[in-house]
């Protein structure tokens, strides 16, 4: 048998996209460019993707068993302290507004540079400092301001606003917040990520990042210690994997429920007597809602996700959220931490009502789908805070019901249901809203296609090689025969 010739890829950047496919042409396989995607998404998704922040990766290696990375971001050792940096500010959707909460205590301990060395030694090829090279470079030569990019630095203005180094990354040389097309350099990110690529998997944790973090937390009204970052470990386990209608579908397990909720979702569709389909598929989130209730809710906000499937076979698919960042700029290192403390639908008991010292749950799902009895396997994922779940089980649907292509699927307008509303993206048959309202009483028109209904990234290998990217989120694929 022939072996394929054809890798995939799709993240949310052009650049991104390209890091990886370089890595490819170079001889490296998907894990070694998953990395190097994931460096340099840091540059051009800095709102979205920070190594101040926490991930998944699932990693299906050919004739391996597939794993989950959790390089999620934990609890602090501590939460008692009397006076705490932490206050609320909303983030403009247009059509809707989110309430976020940011400041030093928002911070959890983030995950990302652990995961990044965790990923690097079970399946890395190349060195880290070949795998970030793209990254570093960018960095100094400066980002060009892609569209997603300018809108969600409008949409996340307040955080920004928090510091005068937060403005002064974010903002031109005349102090305007970034625009698209704007060009802007990172000096140093670029030092921090050559600093990161050259010493030991712990120089992070050890050494000045975390203890530039460790003052400033201190100094003002933050909860991590040096200890926290001291005791930070990667969680490496079994996906959850169910059959469904001649699918398997792999997915993100247990603490976090995302996989669990996209699963449950299918299994009830593909139960469910309705013949009308828009009714099955409503049904299911209604469904999904409830279960939601019941076992605690995930999400996060500020999500990035991408794909690679190298010509061995080997699928990555990797999950990355800062959730929309606290605000604080690391000193010397450009980037913002994390504010997974803040983010309501992670703290669901109510804030800094968390177990101490634990590993945080998210809504995040990366998701491997493999047809039965056929070569056919999509890796897909998506950012949207708690329109994940519907998203991916709509596209997921599409897909193994409907007999949808990947690029129908993942362009097709969208529901949301949640808290007896249901949202819809526009591009829906007027005659079937209307059919809607008779059951439907509470429902939001939505008058655009918006990043808020997520932005699904995903390869396809076997029958078809495609690599396909959401346009609500401008993502990038690029499908190349070698």
């Amino acid at each position: 048998m022939l072996r394929n010739q054809t890798y995939s890829v799709a993240t949310g950047n052009f650049q991104t996209t390209q890091a990886a496919s370089d890595i490819l042409e170079a001889g490296g396989n998907a894990y070694d460019a998953i990395l190097s995607a994931l460096f340099m998404s840091f540059v051009t998704e800095p709102l979205l993707s920070s190594p101040g922040g926490g991930g998944y990766l699932l990693a299906h290696a050919k004739d391996s068993k597939p794993k989950i990375f959790d390089f999620f971001a934990q609890t602090p050792h501590s939460k008692n302290q009397s006076k705490r940096d932490f206050y609320p500010i909303f983030g403009n959707f247009g059509t809707t507004k989110q309430e976020f909460h940011i400041g030093l205590a928002s911070a959890a301990i983030p995950g990302v540079p652990a995961g990044i060395f965790a990923i690097h030694k079970q399946y890395g090829s190349m060195s880290l400092m070949d795998i970030a090279n793209a990254a570093i470079k960018m960095a100094k030569k400066g980002m060009v301001v892609d569209a997603l990019h300018a809108e969600v630095i409008q949409i996340l203005k307040p955080i920004i606003n928090y510091s005068q180094e937060g403005n002064n990354l974010f903002s031109d040389n005349k102090n305007n917040l970034l625009k698209e097309g704007c060009v802007k350099t990172n000096p140093h990110l670029a030092r921090f990520l050559t600093d990161l690529a050259s010493n030991s998997s712990d120089w992070f944790y050890l050494n000045d990042p975390a203890k530039h973090i460790c003052s400033a937390m201190g100094k003002n009204h933050g909860l991590l210690r040096q200890k926290d970052f001291e005791d930070y470990r990667v969680i490496i386990r079994d996906p959850l994997v169910k059959k469904i209608m001649g699918w398997n579908v792999l997915t993100n397990a247990i603490p976090s429920t995302g996989g669990m909720l996209i699963t449950e979702q299918l299994k009830h569709a593909e139960l469910n007597k309705l013949t009308d389909n828009q009714h099955r598929i409503i049904d299911a989130m209604i469904y999904a809602d409830q279960l939601k209730n019941q076992q605690g809710f995930q999400s996060s906000k500020g999500t990035s996700h991408m794909n690679v499937i190298d010509t061995d076979g080997n699928v990555a698919s990797l999950t990355i959220s800062n959730g929309e960042g606290c605000g604080f700029i690391v000193p010397d290192c450009g980037f913002m931490l994390n504010n997974f403390l803040g983010e309501e639908d992670i703290n669901t008991q109510g804030f800094f009502e968390f177990k101490e010292n634990v590993r945080m749950a998210s809504m995040m799902s990366p998701t491997i789908i493999e047809q039965l009895g056929s070569n056919n396997k999509i890796a897909l994922g998506t950012g949207g805070s708690n329109r994940i779940k519907t998203a991916m089980f709509q596209v997921i649907w599409q897909i193994i019901a409907e007999r949808k292509t990947l690029d129908q699927a993942i362009n097709q307008s969208r529901f949301h249901f949640e808290n007896g509303i249901l949202d819809i993206e526009n591009g829906i048959n007027q005659e079937i809203i209307d059919e809607l309202k008779k059951t439907y009483k509470n429902i939001n028109l939505w008058q655009n296609r918006s990043l808020y209904f997520g932005g699904i990234n995903a390869v396809q290998q076997g029958s078809k090689n495609l690599a396909i990217s959401d346009s609500r989120r401008k993502g990038v694929g690029l499908v190349r025969i070698k």
